[in-house]
C-alpha cells in the first residue's frame, strides 16, 4: 500500500483539486483561485542561519506549491499531515519566512546593483522591491480530531501587558475527516471528505452515495485501512455503504467482543454474588439450628 504522503501529493497534482482546497476553505466555494492559472513553483528552501556557536544549514521542503496571479502573485502552499503536529504554527512560520527570504535573495540577484545606495547594498535588494504573498494551509487527514494549536498565541502563556507587542501567527488547518461544515467545489475532494468522515465516525454506515474507486483507495491509504484500499475498484464507482461493509463488520465484531467482555464481567460478579448468597444461606441455616438447640435446652 502506498505511503499516505505520496498518495496525497499525487492527488493534489490535479490543479482543479488544488484550487478547490483554497476556494472551499478560504472563499466559501467561490472560484477565486482559477485552476487554469496555477503554475508550479519551487518547493525547496535553503537558508543559512547564523547562531552564536555555528552556521547551521536548514533545508525545508514544502509539500505542494503553486503560483497564480490575482492582480499580484500569490504562492499557495499546502502542508499535508496525517499526524498532529503540536508545533505546527512555528513550522509554518519558519517555512513562510524561508520562502520570503529566498525570494528576496533571488530578486536581488536579478536587479542592477551598480547604482545601489549604501542602504540598498546593505539590504541586498533595491528600495521598493515587492515580494510575493504566501498563503499556507495545513491539510490534516488523520483519524484523531485536530487538537493542536491553531496560532502562535496558542503555544504561549501571554501576559496581557505584553500581548499587544507580541505578533501572533495564525495557522489555517483543514481537518478534512471531521469538519462537517466545510464543503469543497470539487467532486473528488468533496467525496474524499465524505469518505474519511464516514470511516472516522466509527459507526455503521448506510450512505448510498456512489464514490469513485480511486477516492475509496486513497481514503483507505490515508486511514491506514488496507482492506478498504484493496477492496476499492479503481475502474468504477461503488456505493459507500458497500465498500465500507468490511469496516462496519469490524466495528460489529469489536462491539461484540466488548459486549462479551461485559457479559463475562457481569457473570463473574453474579458468581461472586451467588457465592455470597450461598454463604449467607449457610449462616442463616446455622442460626436456625442454634435456635432449635436453644429451644430444646429451654424445655
Amino acid at each position: 500500500m502506498p505511503r499516505p504522503d505520496e498518495a496525497i501529493k499525487k492527488f493534489l497534482k490535479d490543479d482543479k483539486v488544488y484550487a478547490a482546497v483554497f476556494n472551499g476553505y478560504f472563499f466559501n466555494g467561490k472560484s477565486v483561485i482559477d485552476p487554469e492559472k496555477l503554475e508550479k513553483a519551487d518547493t525547496a528552501y535553503a537558508e543559512a542561519i547564523a547562531t552564536n556557536l555555528k552556521i547551521e544549514k536548514i533545508n525545508k521542503y514544502r509539500d505542494n506549491v503553486r503560483r497564480t496571479s490575482l492582480g499580484y502573485l500569490v504562492i499557495l502552499a499546502i502542508e499535508d499531515q496525517d499526524k498532529i503536529h503540536y508545533a505546527m504554527p512555528i513550522r509554518k512560520m519558519l517555512y513562510d519566512a524561508l520562502g520570503y527570504s529566498t525570494e528576496v535573495s533571488e530578486l536581488g540577484k536579478t536587479q542592477d546593483n551598480r547604482k545601489w545606495t549604501v542602504d540598498e547594498k546593505l539590504s541586498k535588494v533595491s528600495k521598493g522591491t515587492k515580494i510575493t504573498p504566501i498563503m499556507t494551509v495545513v491539510l490534516y487527514t488523520g483519524e484523531k480530531k485536530w487538537d493542536g494549536p491553531k496560532s502562535l498565541y496558542d503555544m504561549m502563556d501571554l501576559d496581557d501587558e505584553i500581548k499587544p507587542f507580541v505578533p501572533d501567527y495564525p495557522l489555517y488547518v483543514i481537518d478534512i475527516g471531521h469538519d462537517d461544515e466545510l464543503s469543497f467545489p470539487n467532486e473528488e475532494l468533496e467525496n474524499l471528505k465524505i469518505t474519511l468522515s464516514a470511516i472516522y465516525s466509527d459507526t455503521a454506515d448506510t450512505n448510498e452515495t456512489e464514490i469513485d474507486g480511486s477516492i475509496m483507495a486513497l481514503a483507505g491509504i490515508l486511514s491506514g485501512d488496507y482492506k478498504l484500499y484493496k477492496a476499492a475498484d479503481y475502474d468504477g464507482r461503488q456505493r459507500m455503504c458497500k465498500v465500507l461493509e468490511a469496516r462496519d463488520e469490524r466495528i460489529k465484531l469489536e462491539y461484540d467482543v466488548k459486549l462479551r467482555e461485559k457479559d463475562a464481567v457481569i457473570s463473574e460478579k453474579d458468581a461472586v454474588i451467588s457465592e455470597k448468597d450461598a454463604a449467607l444461606s449457610e449462616k442463616d441455616a446455622e442460626i436456625e439450628r442454634l435456635k432449635a438447640c436453644i429451644a430444646e435446652l429451654q424445655k
